[in-house]
């Protein structure tokens, strides 16, 4: 299977609009951070042997969130989805974060207290054509 596993949550849609309104450089840097914090957990997964360079397309993605409680909606939750997939193509793992290469993507959203996290599975083709 070709998954990785982000621990803890990423800022929502909230938290990135506030950090763009603050002060022009402080959403950039934000975004930054938030892709090396997602580029460690895409190495390890690398490291691990879970998580591989996708060699055929287009692919889906199925993300399971598990957040520490309800407060937040689930917009502003899958709104990580641009972090994650910008680290993705950052890392090799995938080309493009294009249609072309990405056409589908699962969002299951769970309350995890004790062990927040973000799954993150790669669902390749199931045929060539």
């Amino acid at each position: 299977m070709n998954r990785f596993v982000i621990y803890g949550k990423l800022p929502g849609l909230n938290d990135y609009t506030r950090a763009n309104r603050g002060n022009k450089y402080l959403a950039n840097k934000m975004k930054q951070d938030i892709q090396k914090t997602i580029c460690k957990y895409i190495a390890f997964g690398v490291s691990m042997k879970d998580l591989e360079k996708v060699d055929r397309y287009p692919i889906g993605l199925k993300i399971k969130w598990y957040e520490p409680n309800n407060r937040r909606d689930i917009d502003n939750i899958t709104f990580g989805t641009k972090f994650i997939l910008d680290s993705m193509v950052c890392m090799g793992i995938i080309e493009d974060d294009s249609r072309k290469y990405v056409d589908s993507i699962e969002h299951i959203v769970f309350t995890n207290k004790n062990n927040p996290r973000i799954e993150v599975e790669i669902n390749e083709p199931m045929c060539t054509d």
